[in-house]
């Protein structure tokens, strides 16, 4: 059994007034240009060197006596630290509680940190969970009676030390209503640890915004950052790091905000100087995994190109997205990028998202500085569960205009979707027991739909096709059977040699379809 390595707000750890500041003193001179300062110290008052703490615009690292000094700005707005890989993830209403908020003429903020048990950790398990995007009690009913014990189970199975972190839209503001203050606390208290199994660090996504709307012209960086005000005061910095083993950890706001209907991929240049800053402290050695919102996918828009040059320096480096609403893999200049189908699926409508995705997250196995291995977990479903098989030639909702069928249609053709696939995979067709063959991915070039979730929604749930029917999946391939009349398994073996197989072929009866009730 995995070790749950929690601690639990008893109070001296960051909450401000808690830590008895005038008991520890302040060994080194302040200097005069100094907006704020502090002392960090384990739990038996030893001064900790090199904790990187800073206020979202800059960064500093304590010196000898545990002593850091940062100049701030108008828009800081708490105080944090990057946590130690050495140290317990500090805990308040069971969640990360690794900052502190900014008082009006306050300068003094101190951190108290508990050292691991075992030491630093070899291996750990990183969960993933991408848009659970609650607009509404029911929403939050479904994410607390369907994605929460499904991650905690899987975190009571690990024999590894579990943390999660959310990819952002936690919440669901539109773009006249602001649901962040009744939401909020309610996905607070359905995220803590003794729920989830593990600490769940927080993102935001587009929708966790405010409703400040702006016109374009008149566009602010102060207008951006006020948009982030009700995140960050319920659940800490947009702009953050962490550390566990040998892994850097970051989270970054990146959307240019205007509105909830205009909005834009991008960092603003004082959060690539943030992430110099922050990235500065951390040995080229160390593997990156860096979490955002919306995904890069070596994208030209503002400064996203900047910020992979900083993350290029590094020997290793995944980036974790979610945003789409359904999964893919790219690898681009070294780098493997990971778009989360979302723990919502298709906005909560059913239990898949639009590309046929399983609503679910990821688990990502760490060992030293690289992944060693990793998965998506359908919420709901076993852990082997990686494919579902289609016969091609299926119209999917017959009578519905249009009808959704799959490109490759041909008479004894088979189509399997394979959610978490990327080049390495392997996907094999038995007939009868012997192997006959290799599927195929869809061409680039050809409509990549999976005809059954798009007849799902569009035709049973009447969604629109503008959003539900995904037209561009990466992760579709297809196969002419031997013996259109043989007994058909699919085997998948993904880049570490594990092998899911599925004999199941999903058919346009009810019985198959994804309904929720």
């Amino acid at each position: 059994m995995k070790r749950i390595i929690i601690t639990l707000a008893t109070a001296v750890l960051l909450l401000p007034g808690c830590a008895k500041e005038e008991e520890r003193p302040v060994k080194s001179t302040i200097a005069p240009e100094t907006d704020f300062y502090g002392v960090v110290t384990d739990n038996h008052g030893q001064p900790l060197e090199g904790v990187v703490v800073s206020d979202g615009h800059t960064c500093a690292a304590t010196d000898e006596n545990g002593v850091y000094q940062l100049t701030g700005n108008e828009f800081s707005y708490q105080v944090y630290l990057s946590l130690p890989s050495e140290y317990e993830v500090p805990m308040a209403e069971g969640l990360p509680r690794f900052w502190q908020q900014i008082d009006t003429g306050r300068k003094r903020y101190d951190f108290t940190l508990t050292p691991l048990a075992g030491g630093k950790e070899e291996s750990f398990n990183l969960y993933c969970v991408a848009d659970p995007q609650c607009q509404n009690d029911s929403h939050v009913a479904r994410f607390e009676q369907e994605t929460v014990p499904d991650i905690a189970a899987m975190a009571a199975a690990s024999e590894l030390p579990c943390y999660g972190i959310t990819l952002g839209d936690i919440g669901y503001n539109t773009g006249s209503t602001d649901y962040t203050n009744a939401v909020f606390p309610l996905m607070k208290r359905a995220m803590q640890a003794d729920k989830t199994g593990l600490p769940l660090f927080q993102l935001m996504g587009n929708h966790d915004n405010k409703v400040i709307a702006v016109s374009k012209n008149n566009y602010t960086v102060a207008h951006d950052i006020a948009a982030q005000r009700n995140f960050e005061y319920a659940f800490g910095p947009v702009n953050y790091s962490f550390n566990r083993g040998d892994v850097h950890i970051v989270a970054m706001d990146d959307m240019i905000f205007r509105s909830h209907d205009d909005y834009e991929l991008g960092f603003r240049d004082d959060q690539v100087e943030w992430l110099r800053q922050d990235l500065s402290f951390v040995p080229k050695e160390r593997a990156v995994i860096f979490c955002c919102h919306i995904p890069l996918r070596n994208s030209s828009s503002q400064n996203v190109q900047a910020v992979l040059g900083l993350l290029k320096e590094f020997a290793s480096v995944h980036i974790m997205t979610g945003h789409t609403h359904y999964a893919e893999n790219s690898i681009y200049d070294g780098i493997y990028e990971h778009v989360h189908g979302a723990v919502c699926g298709a906005w909560w409508y059913s239990t898949i998202n639009t590309d046929g995705t399983p609503n679910g997250y990821a688990i990502y196995r760490i060992e030293g500085s690289s992944i060693a291995s990793w998965l998506y977990k359908g919420t709901g479903m076993d852990a082997g569960e990686q494919l579902r098989v289609y016969r091609a030639d299926v119209s999917y909702m017959e009578g519905f205009s249009p009808n959704y069928q799959f490109y490759y249609k041909e008479a004894g053709q088979i189509v399997a979707n394979v959610w978490n696939a990327d080049p390495e995979w392997k996907i094999e067709v038995y007939e009868n027991g012997a192997r006959t063959g290799e599927m195929l991915p869809f061409d680039s070039s050809v409509t990549r739909r999976d005809a059954w979730a798009s007849g799902y929604h569009c035709g049973v749930l009447g969604r629109n096709p503008d959003n539900y029917d995904r037209k561009s999946t990466s992760h579709l391939y297809y196969y002419t059977l031997k013996n259109p009349a043989a007994e058909v398994e699919v085997r998948a073996t993904d880049r570490f040699g594990n092998v899911y197989t599925q004999s199941h072929i999903t058919t346009a009866s009810p019985a198959d379809y994804p309904s929720y009730e």
